[in-house]
């Protein structure tokens, strides 16, 4: 949870210092140990250190090899520490000392643009190689840490968050139309372009080489199929998934000060504490008591406080309680100022005293459940693989066993099945858009300036369906598309920079890459059998957390904090005058009547553009526009009552 900040003048203009301590400063909060900053002539680098492990603490960045031509800012955290230096040294490049941020430098100066690949854990690095005059980038896999640039031919300027870039001098602020609409849409298909046009973020498990003629970025990691892995029963997939899951949470415990960790009372966040705290009994790992972290809501959508009051009391945990935030329209203002982006999100906010409160107990780092839902839902789309595969029988027995879980009758629960997960999947994706452009259904709501969505091309934005690699089955494709999501590279820089705010790392070990590969390689039904989610990890997880909680088929669902966010900071009265609509992104009244409609039926519509078009409008408002934040009702725009 660190940041760092890259200028590289590629027509050879010498770096003015000064800019460099600017995009420092404005990620302050990333550097509470120290920044530091090195520069020479046309390429200058910074740091702003945060420590939260042993190692990092004797760390000094950027840091230089012992020629002194290679130079390395790392964020991040090394996870395959002994294998890696092992096969530095086997080149001859022994690491100087133990820290995260050499191996990194020493892995690229033995591998290359293999380096990436070879590193296991949550990284974003930049390296200068003074004999090439290039910059090398990495991300990891799964997007974990932020990755920020901009370059127009002349100029390259990288850093964590986004805020950053705009300390540059002439940094362009031009909305990203078709990044708009997608907003608008309550989705976000690609993982690269942001809100600014010429913004962007280096895509996780891709690579960038920066050389005079500009920056040139692919893919280093695809989560490819390998070979299936096949066991006899359920008990040998549970034991070799809990193998890695340990390791998952081990490794992610490795600390300064201790550790803490999310407990909501599902099963996600129960099955890493219950795996974090057999770890500490058991000795393999350092550290005191594991203290816990909840929030406790009165209403029935949210309520799992007993689940979590009977884990604490099983493991006998240290459990704190801070009260949930409820996110205002000061809030949502405060963070759209300072990050120039996207405002807070209810079910983000309301974190905002727990991170204090873990930081009051001396902890940096929170471990969390965030990935098990993309990871170990599994697919209905398993249907389509049956299908194909002409195992009619086991198809049948599937559909049977399913549609009597669904609403209706038997009959029409195993129609929509076959329909909607078996029959659709097998439909090339030409002959798809044509049966969807003859049912005439717009796939993005209704208050969306037709123009507007015309002109960015709205619909086949959110239609387009990237061809996942070969040799996959419809169930592997349907997690490939977690794991190439725009939603979900959006939602993890959402928690890096709200976590990094309050001076704590959160880890998440169910986004450990040896995970990924193994649950691609598993059967869909060791994921997910007969509507029980999560089936591999509630079956590695038994004796180690409540049986209680293993048994859940339901979880909270956090609409109504949306809702409630809504109506707390002034309801319809927040969209009197809409600065968007007088753009011409959308139709104001059409709106109000979306608005109306999906608040008095929240559970059962997509809320979701309800908030991205408020967060929008403030965003328009504020950093577009350059206006001050108006009272919800009470600020009138002249265009948009014009146009309203």
């Amino acid at each position: 949870m660190s940041g760092f900040a890259v200028i590289h003048h590629l027509d050879g203009r010498p770096v003015e210092r000064g800019t460099l301590e600017r995009m420092l400063a404005a990620i302050a909060h990333r550097g509470p140990d120290g920044r530091g900053i090195w520069s020479a002539g046309a390429i200058a680098m910074g740091f702003a250190a945060f420590h939260t492990t042993p190692e990092a603490v004797h760390e000094s960045q950027p840091l230089a090899d012992a020629a002194g031509r290679m130079r390395i800012v790392f964020d991040g955290r090394v996870d395959n520490r002994e294998e890696l230096a092992a096969a530095i040294s086997a080149r001859g490049a022994a690491p100087r000392d133990d820290t995260d941020a050499e191996l990194a430098l020493c892995a690229y100066r033995c591998f290359g643009d293999q380096a990436p690949l070879r590193i296991i854990g949550d990284f974003a690095f930049v390296v200068w190689d003074a004999e090439r005059r290039e910059l090398f980038c990495a991300r990891d896999p799964i997007g974990i840490r932020m990755f920020h640039y901009w370059c127009d031919g002349r100029t390259f300027v990288a850093a964590t968050e986004l805020q950053q870039l705009f300390e540059y001098p002439g940094m362009p602020a031009e909305p990203d139309e078709g990044v708009v609409g997608e907003y608008l849409a309550g989705t976000l298909m690609g993982r690269e372009a942001t809100l600014f046009r010429g913004l962007k973020r280096l895509p996780a498990a891709h690579l960038m080489v920066v050389r005079g003629d500009g920056p040139r970025v692919r893919r280093y990691f695809d989560l490819l199929p390998r070979e299936s892995i096949t066991y006899r029963d359920d008990t040998e997939y549970a034991e070799h998934f809990r193998g890695l899951f340990a390791e998952a949470v081990r490794c992610r415990m490795r600390s300064v000060g201790g550790v803490g960790a999310h407990l909501s009372g599902g099963v996600d966040s129960t099955s890493v504490v219950g795996m974090a705290e057999a770890l500490r009994r058991e000795g393999r790992v350092a550290g005191g008591r594991l203290e816990t972290f909840s929030l406790l809501f009165d209403h029935p959508d949210l309520d799992e406080r007993a689940y979590i009051e009977e884990t604490v009391r099983t493991l006998d945990l240290a459990a704190n309680y801070p009260a949930p935030m409820p996110v205002t329209f000061e809030m949502c203002v405060e963070t759209t100022a300072r990050y120039r982006d996207f405002s807070e999100y209810p079910n983000g906010g309301m974190w905002n005293r727990l991170w204090p409160a873990a930081r009051a107990k001396g902890l940096k780092v929170l471990l969390s459940g965030t990935g098990s839902d993309e990871w170990l839902s599994g697919t209905s789309y398993i249907y389509g693989d049956l299908l194909r595969s002409g195992r009619l029988a086991a198809l049948w027995r599937r559909l049977r066993a399913d549609g009597h879980r669904l609403p209706g009758a038997m009959g029409d629960g195993m129609g929509t099945l076959l329909l909607r997960h078996g029959l659709w999947p097998i439909v090339p994706l030409g002959l798809r858009k044509v049966i969807r452009a003859a049912r005439g259904r717009k796939p993005y709501p209704p208050f969306i300036d037709a123009a507007f969505a015309r002109r960015i091309n709205l619909a086949g934005r959110l239609q387009y369906e990237p061809r996942p690699p070969a040799r996959m089955s419809f169930a592997q494709s349907a997690m490939y598309e977690n794991f190439d999501s725009g939603w979900v590279a959006h939602g993890m820089d959402m928690m890096d920079r709200g976590t990094a705010w309050f001076g704590v790392e959160e880890r998440h070990p169910f986004h450990d890459r040896r995970l990924y590969e193994f649950l691609m390689a598993i059967p869909d039904d060791q994921r997910a059998r007969n509507f029980e989610r999560k089936f591999i990890l509630r079956n590695a997880m038994r004796g180690m957390v409540p049986a209680s909680v293993l048994a859940r088929r339901d979880k909270a669902d956090f609409s109504i904090l949306f809702i409630q966010s809504l109506e707390r900071m002034g309801g319809e009265r927040l969209f009197d005058t809409m600065a968007i609509a007088a753009a011409g992104w959308i139709d104001r009244a059409e709106f109000i009547r979306t608005y109306r409609d999906r608040t008095a039926n929240y559970l059962t519509t997509n809320i979701w553009p309800l908030w991205t078009t408020f967060s929008l409008e403030l965003w328009y408002r504020m950093v577009i526009r350059k206006e001050a934040p108006p009272l919800p009702g009470m600020a009138p725009v002249a265009e948009a009552a014009a146009h309203g």
